[in-house]
């Protein structure tokens, strides 16, 4: 495995717009692939991660609605 094939779930959930907490819930359930280097957990960019969509609910499903109205889409 290649290390620029994993990402921490700090910096995933940047690039993806969700929380950690989603992150490791997707792990936890198997939507995403994850592996332990050196006692930290870091997400595999594999084909589960090229086709993941968090299920985004609660304030920052609220907040991605009301910038939607915001810009008229």
């Amino acid at each position: 495995m290649d290390p620029d094939d994993l990402i921490s779930f700090s910096d995933a959930a940047r690039e993806i717009g969700c929380s950690r907490t989603t992150l490791y819930r997707a792990a936890d359930d198997g939507r995403l692939n994850d592996v332990e280097v050196g006692g930290r957990r870091m997400l595999i960019k594999d084909e589960a991660w090229d086709d993941f969509e968090p299920n985004l609910v609660g304030g920052r499903m609220r907040k991605l609605e009301q910038e939607d109205d915001d810009t008229g889409e």
